[in-house]
């Protein structure tokens, strides 16, 4: 057998509970490594059954450059599973993405935080809402493209980082728990992207050398503050002041929401050295600036706290990441009440941002994450 095809399936021989012949519910989204997972398990003579998620309105977006989940898209996921010889279905979840990734984003953006929609998405949707369709489907798994690894060790699951760092979304699935991680696959964790591009073509995949979608599905190329402008959400008389963190009135803007913790293009504003966006206050209206050194902080606070496994009742020495490329920091997490904590760094991380996911690490293992709010 190719060196390749075997070191793809070697992680699904080796899982505890994947047995001959399962049905498995594969999210596809019409790229190629949610393609090439589909493939993979079908290749290896799992029965798939390929899903799609109608996640929003794609009238008249055609196929967007840089997006995913556009209707060509859709198409690219049916041509895979006809030529393959699978079947595939199209789910309408529209209402459930609205509430629960487009609106928290909007209304995040609005209350001065930075979302991460995508990670609402994979807990919501990809492994909330799939879930349950896979069971309805009768699937014992459901599987993605996504670039991370669960391992089973002293008879626990564990959400580990992907075998290429430059690829691993571990930090868009710390919500993972032990009952989701029980009935979810990743196929491609522990493979590099040539090399899943490399698979794609040797099992006979059209789209093996398709584009990355780099964008948010439902933004786009356009900026997020003319989105929630076409939403109608954005609310009028907004201006206000964009002061130095020294007091100093440097300049107007037209909108705190329109802007985000470490920004520093569209100021608009001129100043000896660069400045960046420190933080926001959209009671006052005002957009706080400052150099580059200034957006240094030790700690920050997080909410809704969840766990891959057990739940630490003491604080807890492990590392944490602070944005989805950013670098694993060492720290020290204090649990607090209502699934709260207060973290603290041994060095310090630029440009905390509310809003954003902070997530725990141990080594290649995430231990779990929460929501930072300030």
């Amino acid at each position: 057998m190719n060196s390749l095809l075997e070191l793809a399936l070697t992680p699904l021989k080796a899982h505890p509970t994947l047995k001959a012949g399962d049905r498995i519910a594969v999210a596809m989204s019409g790229g190629v490594d949610s393609s090439v997972a589909a493939a993979l398990l079908h290749h290896a003579g799992y029965e798939v059954v390929g899903v799609s998620l109608q996640l929003f309105d794609k009238t008249g977006q055609g196929s967007a450059e840089g997006r995913c989940c556009t209707l060509d898209d859709f198409q690219d996921a049916r041509r895979v599973a006809f030529e393959l010889g699978f079947p595939h279905y199209v789910v309408d979840h529209e209402a459930a993405f609205r509430d629960t990734v487009i609106e928290p984003f909007i209304e995040s953006y609005l209350a001065g935080e930075t979302p991460s929609p995508c990670i609402r998405c994979n807990q919501h949707l990809k492994f909330g809402a799939l879930l349950d369709r896979a069971e309805a489907m009768g699937a014992a798994f459901v599987a993605t493209g996504h670039y991370a690894r669960i391992g089973f060790e002293d008879g626990a699951w564990r959400m580990l980082k992907a075998a290429d760092p430059a690829k691993d979304q571990s930090y868009y699935l710390f919500h993972q728990t032990q009952a989701t991680m029980a009935r979810t696959l990743f196929p491609l964790g522990h493979l590099r992207k040539p090399e899943v591009r490399e698979l794609g073509r040797e099992l006979g995949l059209h789209l093996s050398e398709k584009a990355e979608s780099q964008e948010i599905c439902f933004v786009g190329a356009q900026r997020y503050d003319a989105f929630i402008e076409a939403s109608g959400r954005a609310p009028r008389d907004a201006d206000g002041e964009i002061r130095h963190e020294d007091g100093r009135i440097l300049g107007r803007h037209e909108g705190a929401w329109r802007y985000t913790v470490g920004q520093r293009k569209g100021l608009g504003i001129a100043h000896a050295a660069p400045l960046y966006v420190s933080r926001l206050d959209h009671a006052a209206r005002t957009v706080w600036v400052a150099e580059d050194e200034a957006l240094d902080g030790l700690a920050l606070h997080a909410k809704e706290l969840s766990w891959c496994g057990q739940v630490p009742a003491e604080p807890l020495t492990c590392s944490a990441r602070i944005r989805a490329r950013g670098a694993d920091g060492p720290c020290l997490v204090t649990p607090l009440s209502e699934g709260r904590a207060e973290v603290r760094f041994e060095t310090a991380q630029r440009a905390i941002a509310p809003g954003q996911a902070v997530v725990f690490y141990e080594g290649d293992a995430v231990l779990g994450g929460g929501w930072i709010t300030r």
